[in-house]
């Protein structure tokens, strides 16, 4: 079935929810954040995800800025292209696996991506990638990593219970690396003046 919405059309609502969230929060504190973000998160890692895409995932889907951060973090050390794996490459950040193009996050997908043994979501763009991996924090298995990150406190056990696989080898390090990560992220927020 086919999105009945045109890319025209939805590139046109987020234009206008942007420029809503704006007139809330002010031009000057948005580019304050997307600076620090591109020049202290992704660009020591050379990551081709911007500042502005972990800012429109706030504003369209309500996702906070850190959660996104540790989870990328975790996933794919933030988009680098030398350590965060295959998947980089195929713009999926967050290593969403393949489940088809019925999903919202699917939808914006340009087919898949066989690494592991597994297949994997592949993007045609760092910005569309951003945007599943936004939609899917959102929606997926009905909102429940929405709710799992709606803190601080984000309760990272029952979300990487989930996401990583409560059972799958290696969990416990896992969770203490998404805490480890919340930390380190908020303290260089900090030095810089944001508050997270």
């Amino acid at each position: 079935m086919s999105n009945p919405l045109s890319f025209r059309s939805v590139v046109s609502v987020l234009a206008v929810a942007s420029a809503v969230v704006l007139l809330f929060v002010g031009p000057a504190a948005a580019d304050d954040t997307a600076r620090f973000l591109d020049s202290e998160i992704f660009g020591p890692h050379h990551s081709p995800i911007t500042g502005e895409m972990v800012m429109n995932n706030s504003l369209w889907y309500g996702i906070d800025i850190l959660p996104q951060l540790v989870i990328l973090g975790a996933e794919t050390s933030l988009g680098d292209p030398r350590l965060g794996g295959a998947l980089v490459r195929s713009n999926n950040f967050g290593c969403l696996r393949y489940h088809g193009v019925e999903t919202k996050w699917g939808q914006l997908s340009d087919g898949r991506v066989r690494v592991g043994g597994r297949d994997w979501y592949s993007f045609a763009d760092p910005g569309l990638g951003m945007m599943a991996f936004g939609r899917y924090l959102k929606v997926g298995l009905d909102g429940f990593y929405l709710r799992a990150l709606d803190g601080p406190p984000y309760d990272w056990p029952a979300f990487a219970a989930r996401y990583y696989g409560r059972n799958v080898a290696g969990y416990d390090r896992y969770v203490r690396n998404l805490y480890r990560l919340e930390r380190s992220f908020r303290a260089k927020a900090a030095k810089a003046g944001l508050v997270w």
